[in-house]
């Protein structure tokens, strides 16, 4: 039996999972609650696995391998980041997150910035500059995915892409967030599966583990030890620290758990299959640069691993775990962009006196249309996979990261604050981008900006309402620093 007809039938089983998954949790949806936060009911397992294979995204199984197969074990160091981010998350900003979500009964995470800073703006801005943000997001994940069948079938990148977002937007649109994290925990099983299994084959056909060393240091002295430089290094762990600490994609998983206690469990169990996972994904990647050290773009290192490395059952396995790792990682985005239009867009401004039942026919609409429109991106190929996820995680990080944590704990931080952290971050951490990034990885000056002109504005103007801080600080109007 042929490689190409094993992958079909794995791939195939995989596929009616997600799909039934998906029309059982339709079937037990009966609102906008159910759709956009799986009722508030899931558990510490479910919920995170389901940050954890978010949070892996294509990045991990195409580009992190990539970037280990070009440069070496260094690029381990940003994972450390995402780890403590995750922690930090569970443990610090959830309980006061799950405290104004008891209160509110927020849905999306515009509804907390239009909460907490008490106007319409901040609502359309962070909004405005989320979707921004993750069309490229998605952009990546689709590209990952041309690449895996373009590898498999032999057909043309846009194909694969085309193919794979359609089949997203389908089962996403039909069983909105019980769906996407029921299947997440799937995805992360298979996904963790599949590098463990692979590493003691990848170790062998590299000429087995004694051999290692030697192999590593012909390539470089740099390839087992530091590739990067510390400014480097610095960059990668704050992009993705930041992003992952503070990302709405990630969040709404704390809105889904069911209580504070549960979100710190969940973020536990993300990184115990994170720290699996990326540890294995490092150990392929290396080897597969011994294994076919000409490979014509690093992104193909997982697709070649599996087709001409893995036996095929093995390897079908490996090409399922990529793409579900798009799939995880695609459905989540759209269940933040999507409703932050038909509900924070057009249900709280263009339309308030829409009835829960056209928004979330909006919701289905705006989710469908945002799963679209990054094909066209994706077609561009902008560049290698893991560096266009870099990109956004330093931008979400560097529009998101004051409002939401000096937010929850500092009460000074108002509406004029808020709107020149989120613009000036943005706005920084994308010239960056744009001249070259000199000295620096981007996220630097913008999460710097974000930081500081929430701390030196919010004081220089009018403090927020006592009403505003009510769900979110105790006793609020007695506090006056």
């Amino acid at each position: 039996m042929s490689f190409t007809t094993v992958f079909i039938i794995v791939f195939a089983i995989f596929v009616i999972v997600v799909l039934i998954e998906g029309l059982r949790s339709a079937k037990s949806q009966s609102g906008e609650k159910d759709f956009l936060v799986a009722g508030r009911g899931m558990g510490a397992w479910v919920g995170g696995a389901s940050i954890a294979a978010t949070q892996m995204s294509a990045g991990t199984f195409v580009g992190t391998m990539g970037i280990h197969y070009l440069t070496g074990s260094s690029f381990l160091m940003p994972t450390i980041g995402i780890w403590l981010a995750f922690i930090f998350a569970g443990f610090v900003i959830a309980p006061r997150l799950h405290r104004y979500i008891d209160k509110t009964g927020a849905l999306t995470f515009p509804d907390f910035i239009g909460d907490r800073y008490g106007q319409k703006l901040p609502r359309v801005v962070i909004t405005v500059l989320l979707i921004g943000s993750y069309l490229i997001f998605l952009s990546a994940q689709y590209q990952a995915g041309g690449i895996v069948f373009q590898q498999i079938f032999d057909i043309p990148f846009y194909w694969g892409s085309t193919i794979l977002m359609v089949f997203i937007v389908i089962y996403t649109v039909v069983g909105g967030m019980t769906a996407v994290m029921r299947t997440d925990f799937v995805q992360q099983i298979v996904m963790s599966l599949a590098v463990v299994i692979g590493v003691p084959v990848a170790i062998h056909a590299a000429g087995g583990i004694g051999e290692l060393p030697t192999e590593f240091n012909d390539i470089g002295a740099e390839f087992a030890g530091w590739n990067y430089s510390w400014v480097d290094l610095l960059g990668f762990v704050m992009g993705f620290g930041f992003a992952a600490m503070v990302a709405p994609v990630l969040l709404m998983r704390f809105y889904a758990m069911r209580d504070a206690k549960t979100c710190a469990r969940g973020s536990l169990v993300a990184v115990f299959f994170t720290m699996i996972t990326f540890g294995c994904v490092a150990i392929i990647g290396m080897s597969m640069r011994i294994i076919s050290p000409d490979l014509e773009s690093p992104d193909l290192a997982s697709s070649v691993f599996a087709t001409e490395v893995l036996p095929s059952f093995l390897g079908a396995l490996m090409l399922t775990a990529v793409l579900a790792a798009v799939l995880s990682t695609v459905d989540s985005v759209l269940l933040v962009i999507g409703p932050a239009f038909s509900h924070d867009l057009y249900g709280k401004i263009l339309r308030p006196q829409a009835t829960e039942r056209q928004r979330l026919r909006t919701a289905r609409i705006a989710t469908i249309v945002f799963g679209a429109l990054p094909i066209l991106l994706t077609f561009m190929q902008l560049d290698v996979v893991q560096f266009i996820v870099l990109a956004y995680a330093a931008l979400v990080g560097s529009t998101v990261f004051a409002p939401l944590v000096l937010g929850i704990f500092w009460e000074r931080a108002n509406t004029a604050g808020a709107m020149t952290a989120m613009v000036g971050g943005f706005s920084v951490c994308l010239i960056w981008y744009l001249i070259g990034q000199p000295y620096f990885a981007p996220v630097v000056p913008g999460i710097i900006v974000n930081v500081l002109a929430m701390a030196i504005v919010s004081p220089l103007t009018k403090r927020p309402e006592p009403q505003t801080l009510e769900p979110f600080f105790d006793q609020p109007d007695k506090v006056r620093t």
